[in-house]
């Protein structure tokens, strides 16, 4: 019988603990290089947070200092790191109005509400993190795999289990 991998338990347990989606308070801890990386975040508990430069102003002087206690958003996990959308208008880029307008949002809430089937294609799928990229109607979402990878190009079926408001993401679940 195989050991399992260790990097493979600390990623199932960064999803259990810290679902994507979910809104979580951190603590700024390190700012590496401020301006061009991002800045981590303690969480509490293992892994660490990061939200990616491009998520921030672009003023580094806009920046939550190190010791700032704020809110985030669960965008993604990899390996040793859960990767945060920062609430607070004022830790955002300007240009970052995630992916979708109001309008564009409020139409895609309504067309596919919480509990309807939809037939996605796979689009990408990322091994060092066990994530696949699905697209449908020009909306798209991130799913974990277990088992066996899915391949580029099939489609299969999928249920819409949350409406993520915050970053206008679309969260779907396998049938």
């Amino acid at each position: 019988m195989t050991e399992p991998d260790p990097a493979e338990l600390e990623l199932d347990t960064a999803r259990q603990t810290y679902p994507v989606g979910d809104h979580v308070t951190g603590t700024v801890t390190l700012i590496p290089r401020p301006g061009t990386v991002g800045l981590f975040v303690d969480l509490g508990q293992p892994p660490t947070g990061f939200v990616d430069a491009f998520h921030l102003p672009r003023s580094v002087g806009q920046w939550p200092g190190v010791g700032t206690v704020t809110d985030f958003e669960v965008l993604q996990h990899n390996h040793r790191q859960v990767r945060l959308w920062p609430l607070d208008d004022a830790f955002r880029s300007s240009t970052a109005d995630f992916w979708r307008s109001e309008p564009e949002w409020k139409t895609v809430r309504h067309r596919y509400p919480v509990g309807s089937e939809v037939i996605a294609e796979v689009t990408d799928v990322f091994p060092s993190n066990r994530e696949y990229v699905v697209r449908f109607d020009g909306v798209w979402s991130v799913l974990v795999w277990t088992g066996t990878p899915p391949v580029v190009g099939t489609n299969a079926r999928f249920v819409v289990d949350r409406h993520l408001d915050t970053t206008r993401r679309v969260q779907l679940r396998s049938t």
